[in-house]
């Protein structure tokens, strides 16, 4: 069953494009893009049911680590559904404009990547107060989808693997949120 999503989206600086309203079907219970810049034109994108009902475990900002692990499996949400807020929670403002330039970098060519983390492992965090750096090895899965015919994968599916740092800071609530990742791709990604 498919679920029609409207997105306001702005061309604003490249890849900083912030994502507009949104409106949930009648009976679906989800939100929409955020609106970091304004809403110029209206786009229609349309994900199945079974995206937006995927939504993770609640996320777990108490260690650094647990706190890139809710930043991996929400803003993974995020980019299947198209809606950069549902992950805000897990990350700085800086690090959700990065993660909502690349749902809009998506929307521009008509589709949304479905991405799974197939297995990651952590290295020895160096924490500093309020601030963490994680180094971590990770594989994907991910294919694009068309946000027109819902579920309809565009391209895909593939494989990935990265080494990855990730920055966390302990945000004034005591919770760790990831501020920027830094990722060196181990082979061809598409």
């Amino acid at each position: 069953m498919a679920v029609s999503v409207s997105l306001g989206c702005v061309a604003a600086m490249a890849l900083l494009a912030g994502a507009g309203c949104s409106k949930a079907p009648e009976s679906t219970a989800s939100g929409g893009g955020t609106s970091m810049s304004g809403s110029a034109e209206a786009a229609t994108i349309v994900v199945t049911r079974a995206a937006l009902e995927s939504t993770p475990q609640p996320w777990v900002l108490a260690t650094p680590e647990s706190a890139v692990r809710s930043y991996l499996a929400w803003t993974s949400y995020a980019y299947r559904i198209g809606d950069s807020r549902v992950a805000t929670d897990t990350m700085t403002g800086d690090e959700g404009v990065r993660v909502d330039a690349y749902i809009q970098l998506n929307l521009q060519k008509y589709q949304l990547i479905d991405q799974e983390l197939a297995s990651i492992a952590f290295g020895k965090p160096s924490i500093e107060d309020t601030h963490a750096t994680v180094p971590a090895k990770e594989t994907w899965t991910y294919r694009y989808v068309s946000t027109k015919d819902a579920g309809q994968t565009v391209a895909g599916p593939y494989s990935a693997s990265y080494d990855a740092t990730y920055t966390v800071v302990k945000s004034a609530g005591g919770r760790w949120v990831v501020d920027s990742a830094a990722v060196k791709a181990l082979g061809a990604v598409k």
